[in-house]
């Protein structure tokens, strides 16, 4: 979940807007690491066009994904930032029908085995790609997708490709169709008029920024990759809140993945001229759609048409997201499966995610320290290391002792919750206009022997109940038998105002805990909130 913190006024009060700008920015790769990856690329390429052109012909060699799309960002894994992934299409000449995907996937990764260094650098082969892992002095380094690819037939558009898949249960190899180049431009098309208003202010203000050292001799050197439109940044940023949203939990292999938040932020966008708007509306957007994961929902080809356009719950119960320039390749092939016991597990997940950017971007004070996001968003640079006491470790939530919500409901999240906090410092004590002197925030440090309330917030339409899950870790709670991990009842000794939405817990135990809150409607769980983290020092 992402950790809430305190705005500190040694940093500058600026507007939501200026605080997305300052984050986003602190996102890009710098023009340093961008030139270095680009070598990368272009003695790849010259590799690949070595290709045995007997077999293959000339191959053609070109970068996809974020990279192309001034995208780019570095991934997060294991609660830290990763390498940068640059992803290459290797397309050979020969149309698909003569030859199988197996030689095609091979006649590339032999030939990258037969490299010398680039053999050494070469991962296991995945499903579609051959991986090259490069390590830089900086610790910054590059993971670089080499993906097969054949032509299409004669009648599909001209640049279509015949991408390999290999299945990791049975071995067989076979082919799937898309379209890299076709798709750039369609990307292009809808980012122009953006990027037209603002290339030439930013390439001047990058050329200033670097005229000491001498990086670049002329605005007209700076990549049009460094001009970030609305768009741009907006989903930087909704895939980096992504990665952090996700990180350790249950259903982190279900979290949306970057393709589809880059078409449907590309189909909503309306030429918005700030970060603000543009995730705004593509929140509001898609928070229309989330009616299609309610357990009572039916087709409808008229609401199909007219207001689930963007993502479709089809007839069949499965989920159509089309790819722009190949209607074959739907996104959302993966979203009708059952994972961890849940079902439209990546539906959920999705929806799930939209009600967290609504909450994290919108629901907070106009007015923001200028590094807001900076810790929000754990982006490394954070200069403010009077925080740092605040930071909390970074928790395995998938504990033993904490029991899943589908072992005591049926779950389909498809509205939001949230957890708010207060307490004391004399012991508990809510005051007569419903505040509490001390808020706390996830992730902040209290001392033992306090007594924190926690209240639910959801949208969830009445009636409904709240049940809370309490989990400790560390040794001193193991001692004592106090690890817990089950569900409990809302109780009203701590509400502000007559209602079951709060929980009042003491702090016991040293270490890192946490709460969570669950919505149940009619005996299905249709809200969760995430984990509010309790460090008790």
């Amino acid at each position: 979940m992402i950790t809430q913190n305190r705005e500190l006024s040694m940093n500058s009060i600026v507007t939501q807007e200026e605080a997305l700008q300052k984050a986003a920015q602190k996102l890009d790769i710098s023009p340093s690491k961008y030139r270095q990856a680009m070598g990368r690329f272009d003695s790849m390429k010259s590799y690949l066009l070595e290709c045995d052109r007997n077999a293959a012909g000339l191959p053609d060699v070109y970068l996809q994904g974020s990279f192309k799309l001034g995208t780019e960002i570095r991934p997060y894994r294991d609660s830290k930032d990763a390498d940068y992934d640059i992803d290459i299409v290797c397309r050979l000449e020969r149309q698909k029908s003569t030859f199988s995907p197996g030689v095609v996937k091979h006649l590339v990764g032999n030939h990258l085995k037969t490299h010398g260094t680039y053999g050494k650098m070469l991962d296991d082969e995945s499903r579609r790609c051959w991986t090259l892992n490069y390590a830089e002095d900086d610790g910054i380094g590059f993971h670089m997708d080499i993906l097969p690819a054949a032509r299409e037939e004669y009648f599909k558009p001209i640049n279509a490709i015949a991408v390999t898949n290999k299945c990791n249960k049975s071995g067989i190899y076979n082919w799937s169709s898309s379209n890299p180049k076709d798709f750039a431009k369609w990307f292009y098309g809808k980012n122009r008029i953006a990027f037209e208003n603002v290339k030439q202010m930013q390439k001047r203000a990058l050329f200033e920024k670097y005229r000491q050292n001498r990086f670049f001799n002329n605005q007209d050197e700076v990549p049009d990759v460094h001009v970030k439109t609305p768009l741009q940044r907006a989903i930087q940023l909704l895939k980096r809140h992504r990665d952090i949203r996700f990180s350790n939990m249950n259903n982190e292999s279900c979290k949306p993945i970057s393709m589809i938040i880059t078409v449907l932020a590309a189909q909503i966008y309306r030429n918005e001229t700030t970060i603000y708007e543009t995730l705004k509306n593509f929140t509001n957007t898609l928070s229309q759609h989330a009616n299609q994961i309610l357990p009572y929902f039916r087709f409808d080809e008229t609401m199909a048409r007219s207001t689930y356009t963007w993502i479709t719950r089809t007839a069949n119960g499965k989920w159509y997201i089309p790819n722009p320039t190949n209607t074959e390749e739907n996104f959302a092939d993966k979203w009708h499966e059952v994972e961890n016991g849940i079902h439209h597990a990546r539906a959920q997940a999705f929806f799930q995610w939209i009600a967290w950017v609504k909450e994290d971007f919108f629901d907070i004070a106009n007015q923001l320290n200028e590094e807001h996001y900076f810790r929000a968003l754990d982006i490394s640079g954070y200069k403010d290391k009077s925080l740092s006491v605040f930071q909390p470790k970074p928790l395995m939530f998938n504990v033993t002792h904490r029991q899943k919500p589908e072992s005591k409901w049926s779950v389909h999240i498809c509205y939001k919750a949230s957890i708010s906090a207060s307490y004391d410092r004399n012991g508990w004590r809510v005051f007569s206009d419903g505040s509490s002197k001390y808020e706390i925030f996830s992730g902040d440090p209290i001392a033992r022997n306090k007594r924190i309330c926690f209240k639910a917030k959801t949208n969830v339409p009445t009636p409904f109940q709240v049940f809370w899950q309490i989990v400790n870790t560390g040794e001193e709670a193991a001692i004592a038998g106090c690890l817990r991990g089950d569900f409990y009842s809302s109780d009203g000794e701590c509400s502000f105002k007559p209602g079951k939405k709060k929980r009042s817990e003491p702090t016991k135990y040293l270490g890192d805990h946490w709460a969570e809150c669950f919505i149940v409607k009619d005996g299905v769980c249709v809200a969760r909130s995430g984990e509010f983290v309790v460090r008790i020092v």
